[in-house]
């Protein structure tokens, strides 16, 4: 067995109950039992073979001079050095809220004689100290192992720094490295969906602390005991680190490059608002939660004002985004702001939205105040009436929308909802699904300060993609018109610069849709939008004048930014 793979079978079987008591004279056989998950049993002899002889071969590697003992530094070594292996160590040990100042504990407890070195039997008997469900993470890291799979390749590519919030434990930004990713585990209330490893993390892409791009990780929905339970329609595990897109800050061409992003991690199935226990198999859904403690984190480790927050997602982020933007943006101070919504509008069937975020728990949040908690348990609340709250309360915010014209992921799950509840879909094809996306863009463009950038294509989700650097508003095409979809971005901000929706296909009225196609434009779409010199100036006198941060300033009894207010909306329909 390669010496790296000796060592990973080492670092899962650390993470184990140190392979615990149960470790008697014969060896590993007996122990094994408890390592094997609920529906595959017992390991086979063969499986114990491979672990028992892993185990022996591990004490050799770690051996460095092959006396046959283990020493105190040979061990503190293998935590410590900057290799790929300690960050797969991290990763294992932040799962048992393990530090790796902790890990030099781990060497007396082996060491069961105090002689002040392990020979082989110490290593095989270790020490029995952790149980339940902090050894499943490592369970399933040594079935990886031994099964042949790269897992170290994922743990190289998934995770490099890791820290756990706890105590004096602050892990700030100050400490992290601008080329290295960093799970943050926050601890208290957080958790995953998984029933195999409830451990939350949100992660950090360090970068000026006086700019945030506060971003809502997507990854399905599990809204009933269906979707959850027999066909999992969701994320319930944290998942690798994304590295394309609006992560792949070494590309130039990233607007986000010096933006400290904090990617709310999603593995609760509950569009980031969730706080209920559910009725079935034991589920129960933090959402909301896991994501005030990015938010927070964010908010003692960046400056007191940014120069530039970035609130945005794609997919089920995307809704979260949507829902949580008023909530970001009274919490902090910033000189500019925008919100960038990618990949999903809320398009239910019939009213299972309203039903579905009363069920989630979003009503028992500070997410929803006043008539909307009303509103909100009596099951009438929608997410564009949230998103458009924001819209008027925040005035000089630029509101932005990022989808394709036939997105067969949206298309899917809006059916889906609708098979899982009994109805029938409102939306089966193109056509039908663009004329919705239309019909919800041209409500939201009443407001000034919201603009679009729909695409000429299927898929679902840019941000996250590497083709979010050259995808244009007709797709894959360049023509003269086209504007690529980074650059519009950009432009989001540069506070000062007129905003344009796009657009690219022929203009249709609204009663020519059915017959459009999945190709055309709404002839309703203003191409400008523009927050008006008016409102940045009433708002500006207004907050001198101690006006709370979230609440719209009014003019004349006239909330401004609605699509009533001073500036309405401004712009010439596209050509």
């Amino acid at each position: 067995m390669p010496a790296a793979r000796a060592f990973a079978l080492w670092l899962a079987a650390l993470a184990l109950p140190l392979l615990a008591r149960a470790f008697d004279d014969t060896g590993v056989a007996a122990a094994l039992d408890q390592f094997a998950p609920p529906e595959k049993g017992p390991e086979t002899a063969s499986e114990r073979e491979k672990l028992s002889g892993g185990l022996q071969e591990i004490f050799t590697f770690l051996d460095a001079d092959g006396d046959g003992w283990l020493q105190e530094h040979e061990l503190v070594t293998r935590i410590s050095e900057d290799s790929e292996w300690r960050y797969q160590l991290l990763y294992i040990l932040e799962g048992m809220r393990l530090t790796p100042q902790e890990c030099k504990q781990l060497f007396g407890l082996l060491d069961s004689d105090g002689s002040g070195a392990i020979d082989r039997q110490e290593f095989l008997q270790g020490a029995d100290f952790l149980r339940g469900q902090e050894c499943k993470r490592a369970k399933e890291a040594i079935r990886l192992v031994i099964g042949g799979e790269p897992a170290m390749d994922l743990a190289r590519s998934s995770f490099t720094e890791t820290c756990s919030i706890d105590g004096n434990e602050r892990c700030p930004l100050s400490r992290m490295h601008k080329d290295k990713p960093a799970l943050i585990f926050p601890g208290g209330m957080s958790r995953c969906l998984s029933d195999t490893d409830q451990l939350f993390a949100f992660r950090v892409y360090p970068g000026d602390s006086d700019k945030l791009y506060l971003d809502f990780q997507g990854g399905g929905a599990c809204f009933n005991e269906y979707t959850t339970m027999k066909q999992t329609m969701c994320k319930t595990g944290i998942s690798e680190t994304p590295t394309t897109g609006i992560y792949n800050k070494s590309d130039i061409r990233n607007p986000f490059k010096d933006h400290t992003i904090v990617q709310v991690v999603y593995c609760s199935g509950d569009l980031h608002i969730g706080g209920t226990a559910r009725q079935y198999g034991g589920v129960v859904q933090r959402g909301y939660a896991n994501a005030q403690t990015a938010v927070d984190w964010a908010q003692e480790n960046l400056t007191p004002r940014l120069s530039s927050l970035v609130i945005g997602g794609c997919s089920a982020g995307s809704l979260a985004t949507q829902m949580w933007s008023s909530r970001v943006l009274q919490t902090f101070k910033y000189e500019h702001a925008a919100v960038l919504a990618d990949s999903y509008l809320d398009l239910f069937p019939g009213q299972t939205q309203e039903r579905l975020l009363k069920d989630l728990g979003l009503c028992d949040t500070p997410l929803v105040s006043g008539p909307r908690k009303v509103q909100c348990s009596q099951g009438n609340l929608t997410v564009h009436t949230l998103f458009e709250d924001a819209m008027v309360a925040f005035p000089t915010v630029t509101f932005a929308q990022v989808n394709s014209k036939y997105d067969k992921t949206q298309l899917y799950f809006h059916q889906a909802v609708a098979y899982t509840s009994g109805i029938m879909p409102e939306l089966t094809d193109g056509p039908s699904y663009l004329g919705a996306v239309n019909a919800r863009l041209r409500r939201f463009h009443r407001h000034p300060n919201y603009v679009s950038f729909l695409i000429n294509n299927e898929q679902h989700c840019f941000t996250p993609e590497g083709n979010f650097y050259t995808v244009t508003s007709d797709g894959d095409a360049h023509g003269r018109r086209a504007t690529k979809l980074v650059d519009w971005v950009a432009s989001l901000l540069r506070p000062n610069e007129t905003k344009h929706s796009e657009c690219i296909g022929e203009r249709l009225s609204k009663d020519s849709w059915k017959c459009g196609g999945v190709s055309y434009c709404d002839a309703g779409t203003p191409e400008v939008a523009q927050v008006s010199d008016l409102v940045a100036a009433a708002t500006q006198l207004w907050s001198k004048s101690g006006g709370e941060v979230g609440r719209s300033p009014h003019i004349d009894g006239v909330a401004l930014g609605g699509p009533s207010g001073a500036g309405a909306a401004a712009g010439r329909a596209l050509s």
